[in-house]
């Protein structure tokens, strides 16, 4: 079975790409959710967001924006105690906010992710690795977007492996079998 090559680095890894990763979601919370994660992975490797996974949804609520959008500077400083999160406050941060953001849209999460294409995810039919992609362009409009709305910590390089995690783009190489 062939696989992208990142994918093979661990066994987190491997169940996390075959299992999950450019898998189109479309359930608000869902998204929500990816959207969490990929903020708590700037700086870190995936393989270490995977370690805290069960940790972070245990402690942030199983990141239900409905609920974190209620949350404050106390539960911050609970979370930066315990140590099934990454603790970095910042990000913590950053998961209360986009979730007050998420909470009070006018169209939804899903509008907001999938309307710039259509609907459909984009196969960028990569033959190595996302390496050899240009994402800064088609990534624009989105990073514009969300930054309108006023969520943080959406920069390009978040924002695209966002949108790579719940199947806007299909970045699987072309060999990988779970394309």
């Amino acid at each position: 079975m062939n696989r992208c090559d990142w994918a093979t680095k661990s066994p987190a890894l491997l169940y996390y790409h075959d299992s999950q990763w450019g898998k189109p979601v479309t359930d608000p919370q869902d998204l929500f959710a990816a959207l969490c994660l990929e903020i708590f992975q700037a700086g870190l490797s995936w393989d270490t967001v995977l370690k805290y996974r069960l940790g972070l949804e245990t402690a942030l609520l199983n990141f239900d924006y409905q609920q974190l959008a209620q949350c404050n500077e106390v539960n911050v400083d609970e979370w930066m105690h315990d140590d099934r999160v990454i603790r970095n406050r910042t990000k913590l941060e950053a998961v209360i906010h986009n979730a007050k953001i998420v909470a009070n849209l006018e169209k939804s999460l899903t509008d907001l992710v999938w309307q710039p294409v259509n609907y459909t995810p984009i196969d960028h039919h990569l033959n190595k690795s996302v390496a050899e992609l240009d994402y800064t362009e088609f990534v624009k409009p989105f990073v514009s977007n969300f930054k309108q709305l006023g969520f943080i910590r959406v920069g390009d390089k978040t924002m695209y492996s966002f949108l790579q995690a719940v199947g806007v783009v299909n970045d699987h190489i072309e060999s990988c079998s779970f394309r």
